[in-house]
C-alpha cells in the first residue's frame, strides 16, 4: 500500500497524524512514523482481532489533544470519562487488560473451581481478606476498596476504587494474592 494513501487513512481516524501529510518528509520516514504512531502496545493477545471499539482504546493510549480523545470516544460510543478508563486498562494489558475491564463473565465448572482453590491457597486462614463476589468473575476485599478480576485466561487482574468507580490498579498475576499485593499507588495524573 502507498504510504502516502495509508497515512491519509490514519489521518480521518487520528487527526494527529495530519502534519506528515503536508511535511516533506521522506517516504521511509513516514512509513516508520505511520507503523509506530499506529502500532499497539499492548503485547500479544488472546483477543483476536480488534474491534471497532478497541481499535479507538489502543489509538487513545498514544494520544494527549482532547479532540481527538473526544472523537475517539464518540467514535467508540463511550464517554470520555469510560474512555479514559479504558485507556488506562489498555496500558496495564493491552487488548486482554481491557476485556477484563469490559467483560462480566460467569466463571463456572472447573474454572471457578479452580479460582476458589487459587483464592483458598493465596493466604493463610487468619490473613485472608474477606472477599464478595459482585459478578462471578469479580471478587471484591470487603472494607478494602479493591478488587480482583478474574481473565479468561486465568490471570488475576488487580482493581481500586477510585470516585466511585473501578479502575485498573496493575498487571496480571496468575496468584491472586500477587496481584492483590501489587496494586500501583494512584499518580496524581490518573486519580482524577
Amino acid at each position: 500500500m502507498d504510504v502516502l494513501l495509508a497515512l491519509r487513512r490514519a489521518a480521518l481516524v487520528w487527526p494527529a497524524l495530519a502534519p506528515l501529510l503536508s511535511a516533506e518528509v521522506p517516504d521511509v520516514e513516514a512509513r516508520r512514523l505511520l507503523v509506530e504512531a499506529l502500532q499497539g502496545d499492548g503485547g500479544p493477545s488472546s483477543c483476536g482481532e480488534l474491534t471497532v471499539a478497541q481499535d479507538a482504546v489502543r489509538l487513545a493510549a498514544g494520544v494527549v489533544d482532547g479532540a481527538v480523545l473526544e472523537r475517539l470516544a464518540e467514535g467508540a460510543g463511550w464517554s470520555e470519562e469510560a474512555l479514559a478508563a479504558a485507556v488506562r486498562a489498555w496500558r496495564v494489558g493491552g487488548a486482554d487488560g481491557l476485556a477484563v475491564w469490559v467483560e462480566e463473565w460467569s466463571v463456572s465448572g472447573e474454572a471457578l473451581a479452580r479460582a476458589r482453590a487459587a483464592l483458598e491457597a493465596a493466604w493463610e486462614t487468619d490473613e485472608r481478606s474477606v472477599l464478595r463476589v459482585l459478578v462471578a468473575s469479580r471478587w471484591t476485599v470487603v472494607g478494602g476498596g479493591a478488587q480482583l478480576r478474574l481473565g479468561r485466561d486465568g490471570r488475576w487482574w488487580p482493581y481500586r476504587r477510585e470516585q466511585e468507580r473501578w479502575v485498573p490498579a496493575g498487571g496480571p498475576s496468575r496468584d491472586p494474592a500477587t496481584a492483590l499485593a501489587s496494586r500501583a499507588v494512584p499518580r496524581d495524573d490518573e486519580a482524577r
